[in-house]
């Protein structure tokens, strides 16, 4: 009962921010999205663990092994041959998105990205606040890089509380700088973020995604829901197995 009601105060706590932030937003704001609450609510609570900024950030080596010798392409990770996708949906401020970030993406990549079973590929939303816009934009700009995967690895590795204002320019320097992206050229890069920012909004859209994170299995043009009860290796695995067949 404790869990429950945990996860139905985070619930009403996350929907308000999103209320506060669409009114913000106005006409900018087309999907209302309730960040991660059909994981809250069939997962119970989900304990988050962060390092601290410091120590995230100053780890570029663990940032450039993670991802190394996988090709990258703008939003895409892994072998451009790769017969299936799995699309995700995120918001860099999402805790839910962390948890999934820290705790099994490293996974994913080590079974199935780096033997060439699967590509990943990670469309950014940006409406829990202003930070994810600001931190979103940055992430977006990386891809002429293709510095998006260690750029979003390293900001989910130091993910603060959402909208507490700890998206500065420091952190994103900070963060850009593990990744071994140029966040000069990034910051200045306003065609690019934009052009990637709309491209995932416009498929959030067209998958109704409700929530965040959500993820899709991709065979050609055939787009199908992954349904994950909890944010753990072994539980996402196992679902993803029974997708892959």
């Amino acid at each position: 009962m404790q869990q429950k009601e945990a996860a139905r105060q985070r619930r009403e706590a996350i929907e308000a921010q999103a209320r506060r932030a669409g009114q913000r937003r106005g006409a900018r704001r087309r999907l209302a999205i309730i960040a991660a609450a059909a994981i809250a609510l069939t997962a119970g609570v989900v304990t988050v663990s962060r390092l601290s900024h410091e120590d995230a950030v100053a780890q570029p080596q663990a940032v450039s092994e993670r991802f190394a010798g996988i090709p990258q392409d703008g939003i895409r990770l892994g072998s451009p041959s790769a017969p299936v996708t799995l699309v995700e949906f995120a918001d860099l401020q999402c805790p839910f998105c962390g948890a999934y970030a820290r705790d099994v993406l490293p996974t994913i990549i080590e079974r199935y990205v780096r033997p060439g079973k699967l590509k990943l590929e990670l469309n950014l939303l940006t409406f829990v606040g202003e930070d994810s816009v600001k931190a979103g934009r940055l992430a977006a700009a990386t891809t002429d890089q293709d510095r998006f995967w260690g750029f979003t690895d390293a900001f989910f590795a130091a993910q603060g509380q959402e909208n507490t204002g700890y998206v500065t320019d420091d952190f994103l320097k900070e963060t850009a700088a593990a990744a071994g992206a140029d966040h000069d050229a990034a910051a200045g890069d306003d065609a690019t973020a934009d052009r990637v920012l709309k491209q995932a909004q416009t498929a959030a859209d067209r998958l109704g995604v409700s929530s965040t994170p959500s993820f899709f299995i991709r065979r050609g043009h055939d787009e199908t829901p992954l349904q994950v009860e909890d944010l753990k290796p072994d539980t996402f695995t196992a679902a993803l197995d029974v997708a892959l067949r």
